[in-house]
């Protein structure tokens, strides 16, 4: 027994008990690992500047600028797309889709129904064009017809994207 005793097995022993002393308290008694609550500056509302463009027949289109309110949780796109909807009294897209400087919207099926050909271009026309001004980053706006790229509408071309002027 007299061997296991040396002075170089007791220094190890001490070294040993030190450092698992180190490690458990580093480890042990952690703060949470769980994120932090978002600050009462983040949480509050943020406004996004809208341009809307409006049919205005036989004049063309209105420009109006508007200041939308942005709850947490809603996205910039939704509630433009939402804004566009409830002021024309037009159904809102399905979706909006940002692939670098392209918009892709995803219209529904009716929403050319009962339209001719020039309020189907003024509700098309002022879409795409309050994208493109409310969104500088996009260049092109071009629309798909119930998730399905299709070559026109009822009375439109949809083939080639949508530019401001």
């Amino acid at each position: 027994m007299r061997r296991l005793l040396t002075f170089w097995n007791l220094l190890g022993l001490a070294f040993f008990t030190l450092g698992a002393l180190v490690y458990w308290q580093s480890q042990g008694w952690r703060a949470s690992s769980a994120l932090p609550l978002p600050s009462e500056e983040t949480s509050a509302a943020s406004s996004l500047p809208m341009i809307l463009y409006l049919p205005n027949p036989p004049q063309g289109l209105l420009k109006e600028t508007r200041t939308l309110e942005l709850a947490p949780g809603d996205t910039p796109e939704n509630k433009v797309l939402a804004a566009w909807a409830e002021a024309l009294q037009a159904p809102k897209p399905r979706a909006l889709y940002g692939l670098g400087r392209l918009f892709v919207v995803d219209l529904p099926a009716d929403f050319a129904l009962g339209l001719d050909a020039s309020q189907e271009a003024f509700r098309l026309y002022s879409l795409a064009y309050t994208l493109l001004s409310t969104f500088p980053q996009a260049q092109e706006v071009r629309f798909l017809v119930e998730g399905e790229p299709k070559p026109g509408l009822a009375h439109l071309d949809l083939s080639q994207p949508f530019r401001l002027p």
